[in-house]
């Protein structure tokens, strides 16, 4: 049994999701089993063959262009939270209980800071010293 699925993130397969067995066909013919419409989509445009641990895609004979996180391919092996891009269709690779590997890289994990509070509490002080050597304030 198959832990992968494709989620459909956009064109006409946004918010659908498959389940992917051994193997799956995408394209605009009646025996896909991921059929999807669209002018830029052939007939048996791509394929999905899936192993107990690995899944890989391939453009087929006849198909358009295939990409994978942009970057066309004929065959390529796939991981978790790739992006396969048929026509106008776009589908997230997802295995459950994996998180994408680009999720986990050192910039996306690190803990962000937020300097606008710090940004403008340094304007305003500059400010406030500049009007005060001009003699606008007061004290």
């Amino acid at each position: 049994m198959s832990l992968f699925r494709l989620k459909g993130t956009s064109g006409a397969v946004i918010n659908q999701a498959w389940k992917l067995e051994q193997r799956a066909v995408i394209g605009t013919a009646e025996d896909c089993e991921i059929r999807v419409e669209g002018e830029s989509v052939a007939p048996h445009h791509a394929e999905l063959m899936v192993t107990d641990s690995a899944i890989e895609l391939k453009a087929l004979p006849n198909g358009g262009e295939v990409q994978v996180n942009g970057v066309a391919i004929t065959q390529t092996a796939l991981a978790s939270g790739d992006e396969i891009r048929v026509g106008e269709n776009r589908w997230m690779l997802q295995a459950p209980g994996l998180r994408p590997e680009r999720v986990l890289t050192e910039q996306a994990v690190r803990k962000r800071t937020n300097i606008w509070p710090w940004l403008i509490a340094g304007v305003l002080s500059a400010a406030a010293l500049v009007a005060w050597k001009l003699g606008y304030l007061p004290f």
